[in-house]
């Protein structure tokens, strides 16, 4: 007895053919979206490090004037201007807050108005041109613009957190404020026009965050507001 064999049919080998086929032109694309994921993995992990840096900065007082602690009693106060919109001034010349200020000893406002006439204390925030560190501080920071021109490196690699090195470094500039307070106003600061030669009461911190795949730019704002004094109860 002659026991035949099964072979291919025409049509299982065309499938066949059709399969595999498909397979081989999916690798590429399967390739080019793990390259686009891990790009993406790598972009999202600049931007984390630099949202990182910008919180950190964020964090400190607004302007160096806001660290005497002889004049600000412990909590900071609004810096006086020079070229900020005078609807963020004091209200006259003797008084201490601006317009929306409440009145309270501890709620937001400017420096006692009596030190305008002090020649030895300055309620004024920092020049443009004096943005950066400060020599007397130690090397360590202690407000916002004390952290510009700084650069901090991220090494990446290895059993290392970061996948790959990064570079971060931080600019702090004044920029206008002058947006006219009405209802009607929408405010739009305009981050291309770095106001180096102005005293305003908004400074800008610009983080670059730079690495093989490509550079990003990080922006925040920190606004001269002062801050208020948290009370509280003493227990004997």
């Amino acid at each position: 007895m002659v026991k035949s064999r099964r072979g291919f049919s025409f049509i299982e080998l065309l499938v066949s053919i059709v399969v595999i086929g498909i397979v081989f032109m999916s690798v590429p694309l399967i390739l080019m979206e793990t390259e686009r994921s891990s790009a993406f993995s790598t972009q999202q992990e600049g931007i984390m490090a630099g949202v990182t840096s910008l919180v950190n900065i964020l964090g400190y007082r607004w302007d160096e004037t806001d660290t005497n602690q002889t004049l600000n009693g412990g909590f900071a106060k609004v810096c006086d201007v020079t070229q900020g919109a005078a609807d963020l001034n004091r209200t006259s010349g003797t008084s201490n807050r601006r317009k929306g200020h409440f009145k309270g000893e501890y709620r937001r406002k400017f420096f006692d108005y009596t030190y305008l006439n002090d020649p030895t204390v300055s309620t004024f925030a920092t020049l443009p041109a004096s943005l950066g560190a400060d020599s007397d501080d130690g090397g360590l920071a202690d407000d916002i613009d004390d952290f510009s021109n700084s650069s901090t490196t991220l090494t990446g690699g290895g059993i290392r957190d970061y996948k790959f090195d990064y570079t971060i470094g931080t600019k702090v500039y004044y920029v206008t404020d002058n947006f006219g307070y009405d209802v009607n106003t929408t405010l739009n600061a305009d981050i291309s026009n770095t106001n180096i030669n102005q005293m305003t009461n908004i400074k800008m911190i610009e983080t670059t965050v730079t690495s093989d795949e490509g550079v990003i730019k990080l922006y925040a704002f920190s606004s001269n507001i002062g801050e208020y004094k948290i009370l509280h109860r003493t227990f004997e």
